[in-house]
C-alpha cells in the first residue's frame, strides 16, 4: 500500500506555490484622452493569482468611481444658475459623476531576495482585458423625465473596449501568514470608442476611437493559500 508524506513548509527559505487572494484599491491619475472627460479617481476591486515560484497567472477585476467630471453634458437642460426644474417646478441640483469597471487577465513575475524571504521581493505584472466608463447622472427619475434612464443614454458617454496594463511594485509575504501584502504603481491603456449611437448635447453620435489612460498607486492585501509539498511516496505489505 503506497504512503505519501508531506513536509511542513519552511517560507523563509523555501520558494512556495500559493493561491493568492487580494482586495485592492488604486488612486488613479487619467491622462490621454482620458483627462479631457475625468479628473481623478478611485479603484477598489479583488482577484486572484496562482503563484508558481517565482511566477503568477490570475484574474483581477475592479469598480471605477470619481466626483471630478470636465464638461457639463446637460449644461443645455439647465437654468442660467445651473438647475434643472422637476416635474412641480422646483429647480433641482443634478450632480455628474464616473463610474466605470475593468476586469482581465494578469502574468507576473517575483524577483525574490533572501531577506526577508524567497517569496517576497519585487513584483512585475502585465494585464490585459476589458474596461468601460461613463458619465453618471444623479437625479431623480420620477421627478426628472428629461433625464429618465432613456434619455440619460443621450448623455452618458457610455464608452468601452480593452486595455493593456502595466505594474510594478514590492510584494511581501509573511513567513509567519499574518501579513501579506502589495504596494506599486500602475498605468492601464485603454483602447476605447463610445457606444451611443446619439449624444443630444452634441446632436452628433459618439464613436470616436479614444486613448484612455490612467496612472496609479496601487495597494493590495493578500490572503495566501499554500500547497503542501510531498516528500515522498513508498510502500508497505
Amino acid at each position: 500500500m503506497p504512503i505519501q508524506l508531506f513536509s511542513q513548509m519552511n517560507l523563509r527559505k523555501d520558494k512556495a506555490n500559493a493561491l493568492l487572494i487580494h482586495l485592492n484599491y488604486q488612486a488613479q491619475m487619467p491622462f490621454a484622452n482620458m483627462a479631457s472627460r475625468f479628473g481623478f479617481s478611485n479603484m477598489v476591486g479583488a482577484g486572484f493569482d496562482y503563484k508558481l515560484k517565482n511566477w503568477t497567472i490570475g484574474v483581477s477585476g475592479g469598480f471605477l468611481f470619481g466626483n471630478k467630471v470636465k464638461g457639463d453634458v446637460i449644461a443645455a437642460i439647465r437654468t442660467s444658475d445651473g438647475f434643472i426644474i422637476n416635474t412641480d417646478g422646483v429647480p433641482v441640483d443634478v450632480l455628474l459623476y464616473e463610474r466605470g469597471w475593468k476586469t482581465g487577465l494578469e502574468f507576473g513575475r517575483l524577483v525574490s531576495f533572501k531577506k526577508p524571504n524567497p517569496n517576497s521581493g519585487l513584483l512585475f505584472k502585465l494585464g490585459l482585458g476589458y474596461m468601460q466608463h461613463k458619465i453618471t447622472i444623479n437625479s431623480n427619475v420620477k421627478q426628472m423625465p428629461q433625464l429618465d434612464k432613456t434619455y440619460r443614454k443621450g448623455y452618458d458617454r457610455l464608452t468601452g473596449g480593452f486595455y493593456l496594463s502595466q505594474f510594478i511594485g514590492y510584494m511581501y509575504l509573511d513567513p509567519k501568514k499574518y501579513i501579506n501584502f502589495y504596494v506599486g504603481i500602475e498605468f492601464h491603456e485603454g483602447f476605447t470608442k463610445g457606444y451611443r449611437p446619439w449624444q443630444f448635447d452634441i446632436n452628433a453620435p459618439d464613436k470616436k476611437s479614444r486613448i484612455d489612460g490612467m496612472a496609479a498607486i496601487k495597494v493590495g492585501w493578500i490572503i495566501p493559500a499554500y500547497r503542501k509539498e510531498k516528500v515522498e511516496q513508498f510502500y508497505y505489505n
